[in-house]
């Protein structure tokens, strides 16, 4: 399991304080990758201070078909 998937799953902001000084250690890390970790940490800070099971990142998102018009020649 990825540092993000761990963070995802942390049970208490100690945890997540955690995952986020264990993942400042690591020397081959891109920024992008530095930026999504806090990212998830903060979406679940704010899952785990809340409680509000609307705001999990599992949540699925539904997307809209595009709709392609065929022209007949």
């Amino acid at each position: 399991m990825g540092l993000r998937e761990q963070i995802k799953s942390a049970a208490s902001e100690a945890e997540v304080t955690s995952l986020l000084s264990k993942g400042q250690t690591f020397d081959l890390v891109s920024d992008r990758t530095k930026r999504s970790w806090k990212s998830t940490a903060r979406f679940r800070l704010t899952q785990l201070s809340s409680n509000d099971p609307a705001q999990s990142p599992e949540k699925s998102v539904e997307t809209k078909k595009n709709k392609t018009s065929k022209k007949s020649k």
